[in-house]
């Protein structure tokens, strides 16, 4: 993903980390939040980061009992593309879009 700017400067890279929230079974993401950090020496932890994402994750009513959580730099993500997490829990890969005739089939559905 492009990167973040603040103020107009272009801020560092490793200010913004991701946690994702996904179902094991399938790799599915169920939740995605961003944390970025403007001024240094007040980075988060990475269990702290988890857990603000399982509580804004349960406020928007998902069940985050059986979830993993994977952490990521921010300028992994690529857009807005849907992703899924590989069977390893360790790196995102996009989803195949769905073809026009199917997305047509869908809206008729």
């Amino acid at each position: 993903m492009k990167g973040q700017f603040f103020q107009g400067k272009l801020l560092n890279a490793n200010r913004s980390r991701v946690c994702i929230l996904f179902d094991p079974k399938d790799g599915r993401v169920l939740h995605t939040h961003c944390v970025t950090t403007l001024h240094t020496g007040n980075q988060l932890e990475v269990a702290e980061i988890e857990s603000r994402a399982r509580r804004h994750a349960k406020g928007f009513g998902k069940s985050v009992d059986n979830l993993k959580a994977l952490h990521l730099p921010f300028e992994a993500l690529g857009g807005h593309i849907a992703y899924r997490v590989n069977s390893a829990g360790n790196a995102i890969e996009p989803l195949a879009r769905p073809t026009q005739g199917a997305r047509k089939a869908h809206r008729k559905g």
